[in-house]
């Protein structure tokens, strides 16, 4: 035999018990240690991208519906229940913020992300590992918690040039927490419910399916439409026989907040329903309800060609994100079967729902919005296709985060009172906003409050009207102001009717005729009397040719000889 042939095995043996004392020193490391670390690169990585990424001041693009959700939340400080066109989750946690920024949503975007990123990603990111080092052991663990943090950035490098702009502005602000949507905290609330069905699944005890509940039904009271996902544990549940008790414990944590959802509902709308115009007729029978969930004219399977096809023209590895949950899912259904039930249907339930969604669109960057509960779902299956590794030994840690009952409990309870008594004690002792638009006004598509910080002051000298107003007392990001224009003395304004002594639901009517950085404007509208209000506007760009109104002012009345 040759020196060679005779040192070759030599070699790979001591390569081998290097590799080895490596990995016993690693896994001599605490979990907590790691995570810290990990975190601190994740707060690293979003601070960059908040410095980098085009902003205006604390004010990040958000494309969803945050408008309604804090001015829900600055009339319920202010003692009005407002009308309930959106869940009720958001607005109480943003009630302590509305109650000291007032009724401008920039003014409390700092609390708002701060929130976000202090509070709720480290959260997101301990439950990826606690998901994952349940299923297939602590390094597992960390290499979810890895691409949890990596992969929304490598989405930059993997994204077409003429989409490059939609995805680093419209879409990566949102994912990280950088905006004042309720789609991230309502998707860490999903998160933090994964994470506890797998816990009631491991033992016994009463604080994780409850606990699941708890957080599951938050989720909704922030984004309804995240009903989506209680297929996935429910099948989760049940496929763990010997948890079967654990299902009416996580239906009893789910329950308190449906039915805060209803009363919510039913007080601001004087109905149970998603709109006034979309009633749950349950009378009707299951056939109308299947007509309401697979409805033509809002999903089409053709939309998710669409989505696929969009995904391939803007990103030049969507056949890879195509393959990743795919092959994620083979993993977990060979290694972990239970795993697969929760975590591959949590993903698939969202692809079915929200990629055949046709307002759901690739173009606007809304599908990501659209899709964002689904993202950890995503993360875990992505990182679960290393478990297709032949030989590949898993080592289910089954102790992460484990605590002493008597801390579980008082857990439970602190929780209980801030997400199941508190929001239902404050919606069930606030009356409906009954102002007819003197508080609050639907403006475009969003409600928004009415305040006098920006009253405008009127004078004419001859056929020209001049408005002047105070600044509006925001600091940090730059605002703008559009003027609005109606006909009439008094007008603009138009209520609808509210059956069972609903809330209000008065929506401004008034023509945009111009907008200005400054606090004066020149206007000639031509002889008659006409009414006036200063809209309160901002956006990412600080561009006025872009921005929802934000605040509105009463309104003031002129007459032009």
């Amino acid at each position: 035999m040759s020196s060679p042939a005779a040192t070759a095995p030599a070699a790979l043996a001591a390569a081998g018990e290097r590799a080895r004392r490596a990995r016993d020193a690693f896994f001599a490391v605490r979990a907590r240690y790691v995570l810290a670390a990990l975190l601190a690169v994740q707060w690293l990585a979003v601070l960059l991208l908040a410095l980098t990424v085009r902003h205006n001041g604390w004010l990040y693009y958000a494309g969803g519906d945050q408008l309604w959700h804090y001015s829900g939340a600055y009339l319920l400080a202010h003692g009005d229940l407002p009308p309930s066109f959106v869940g009720y989750g958001w607005s109480i946690l943003l009630l302590p913020a509305a109650w000291v920024a007032g009724p401008n949503l920039v003014a409390a975007l700092p609390a708002i992300v701060l929130f976000n990123t202090v509070v709720l990603l480290p959260l997101a990111l301990l439950c990826i590992y606690g998901i994952a080092a349940r299923i297939a052991g602590r390094l597992f663990g960390y290499l979810a918690a890895t691409v949890w943090i990596a992969l929304p950035y490598l989405g930059i490098l993997f994204v077409e040039s003429g989409y490059h702009q939609k995805y680093t502005e419209l879409t990566l602000p949102q994912l990280v927490g950088l905006t004042s949507v309720p789609d991230f905290p309502a998707t860490v609330a999903l998160l933090l419910a994964a994470y506890l069905c797998l816990r009631a699944a491991d033992g016994p005890g009463w604080h994780a399916p409850v606990g699941a509940g708890l957080a599951c039904g938050y989720s909704l009271a922030m984004k309804p439409s995240n009903a989506i996902f209680l297929v996935a544990p429910v099948l989760f549940l049940l496929g763990s026989r010997c948890r079967w008790s654990a299902l009416p414990l996580f239906a009893a944590g789910l329950a308190p907040a449906l039915l805060t959802l209803a009363l919510w509902k039913f007080r601001g709308l004087g109905q149970l329903a998603a709109a006034p115009v979309e009633q749950v007729q349950l009378a009707a029978g299951p056939g109308d309800l299947y007509r309401r969930v697979v409805n033509p004219e809002l999903n089409s399977w053709a939309h998710l060609r669409q989505v696929l096809d969009g995904l391939r023209e803007h990103f030049w590895v969507a056949r890879v994100l195509e393959w990743l949950p795919v092959a994620g899912g083979v993993a977990l259904l060979i290694r972990s079967a239970r795993s697969f039930l929760l975590i591959a249907t949590w993903f698939a339930a969202f692809v079915l729902t929200k990629g055949t969604y046709i307002p759901a669109s690739i173009e606007d960057a809304s599908f990501f919005r659209l899709m964002m509960p689904a993202f950890p779902a995503f993360v875990l299956l992505t990182t679960a296709t290393v478990l297709l590794v032949p030989g590949l030994r898993i080592r289910p840690d089954r102790q992460a985060f484990v605590a002493p009952v008597r801390r579980l409990t008082l857990a439970v309870a602190a929780a209980a009172l801030v997400f199941v008594v508190m929001p239902l004690s404050i919606i069930a002792a606030t009356p409906p906003l009954h102002d007819q638009g003197s508080k609050a006004v639907r403006e475009a598509a969003s409600l928004v409050p009415v305040s006098a910080h920006v009253q405008p002051h009127l004078s004419t000298v001859g056929k020209t009207v001049r408005l002047d107003w105070a600044p509006a007392p925001v600091r940090g990001t730059a605002v703008f102001y559009r003027l609005l224009r109606a006909e009439g003395s008094g007008a603009g304004t138009a209520c609808a009717g509210t059956p069972r002594n609903a809330a209000d639901d008065c929506r401004l009517s008034m023509d945009p005729v111009g907008a200005t950085n400054g606090t004066t404007y020149l206007d000639r509208p031509g002889s008659g009397e006409w009414t006036y209000r200063v809209g309160v506007s901002a956006n990412w760009l600080n561009n006025p040719a872009y921005g929802d109104v934000y605040v509105v002012s009463p309104p003031v009345s002129v007459k032009v000889p």
